[in-house]
């Protein structure tokens, strides 16, 4: 069977996201090293796009059963391989140490399961994105199930999201990142939306679209404040939407007339390698180069630990697909046929 086309300036966003992110990891002032409020404007879109992205291709599949065997596959098997990965390669380092004689490091085998249970965990927190993004998948899923008028979708997110909203302006933590996901739903349904209008095909509209982002950069800019979905610390609720909704919407615009660019339309497609792999490689690297190298964290250190990074990603991201490709949403670990219950 043929695979299907793939949608080169997606892969480009979904590019563009990830890297963001893989900077923004290793260190978090970086762009605000650039630009005082840079970091806090590029949070506007830098997850909630991902978000946007995957209601793009949200489909209702077969079935509940279909549906969540699939993303099961795509989100929930890959986020238990990386941990169970990040783990072994810790392992590693434990051996290493002892070998050497170096300070040894916790291995505690409740590493594995704290991902299950705790808000931040050791090693692959990023992939706290992963649980998120299979429930706003299933909540999407039962709201497009339960109510048919658009209307009565629209209301439901505004719905869903008011009450994420409020869970996280009290510091209330539902487990597995479900607040996390009501707040996200939006970005989600945006995505959904703008595939439903039928705009992801070429316009001879889409060469507004680098002046349109042009000219909404500096008021999203000044207007951005501090947000962390992650952590379920959010600006007013009409900056949690707008200014993100304006962004993304922006960027897909200004990103559609774009040329395939092989290099990063690979990074993008492979981006759930990349999230899942990124800090246990760049972790030691910038090690190296501060006590090593004698580096002092800043624009230069953030450069060189990221370019290090995404080459050391090529190699990595192809023993994945190639040799561990059920594990990595390259194929189905569960195949059709699978039964929920």
């Amino acid at each position: 069977m043929a695979q299907p086309q793939r949608i080169a300036y997606i892969d480009f966003m979904k590019c563009l996201c990830i890297m963001l992110i893989v900077m923004y990891h290793i260190d978090h002032e970086f762009f605000n090293y650039l630009a005082p409020n840079l970091n806090n404007a590029l949070q506007a879109f830098r997850l909630p796009m991902y978000y946007f992205i995957s209601g793009i291709f949200f489909k209702l599949y077969g079935g509940f059963a279909d549906f969540t065997r699939r993303k099961v596959n795509n989100i929930l098997v890959p986020f238990v391989f990386f941990v169970v990965l990040a783990y072994g390669l810790r392992l590693v380092e434990f051996g290493a140490r002892y070998l050497i004689g170096a300070q040894p490091i916790d291995i505690n085998p409740s590493i594995l399961i704290e991902p299950f249970y705790m808000r931040s965990w050791l090693l692959t927190s990023p992939l706290w994105f992963l649980l998120s993004l299979f429930w706003v998948n299933i909540i999407f899923y039962a709201l497009q199930r339960l109510i048919k008028p658009l209307w009565g979708l629209l209301l439901a997110t505004i719905a869903i999201s008011a009450v994420g909203y409020w869970l996280g302006s009290h510091k209330v933590e539902l487990p597995l990142m479900l607040d996390t996901s009501m707040v996200a739903l939006p970005y989600f349904v945006l995505g959904w939306g703008i595939k439903r209008l039928g705009v992801l095909e070429p316009s001879r509209y889409d060469k507004w679209g680098v002046l349109v982002l042009a000219v909404v950069a500096l008021p999203i800019y000044y207007l951005s404040d501090y947000m962390n979905l992650h952590l379920q610390v959010l600006p007013a609720y009409w900056k949690l939407y707008v200014l993100p909704f304006v962004a993304i919407l922006s960027l897909f615009w200004a990103c559609k007339p774009l040329p395939r660019i092989p290099v990063l339309c690979h990074y993008g497609r492979y981006s759930l390698i990349i999230l899942g792999t990124h800090m246990v490689l760049f972790l030691p690297i910038r090690s190296w180069f501060i006590l090593r190298g004698g580096m002092e964290p800043g624009i230069g250190l953030t450069l060189i630990v990221f370019a290090l990074t995404m080459l050391v990603l090529w190699p990595v991201i192809w023993l994945l697909k190639t040799y561990a490709p059920r594990f990595t949403a390259q194929e189905p670990f569960f195949k059709p046929g699978w039964k929920l219950i």
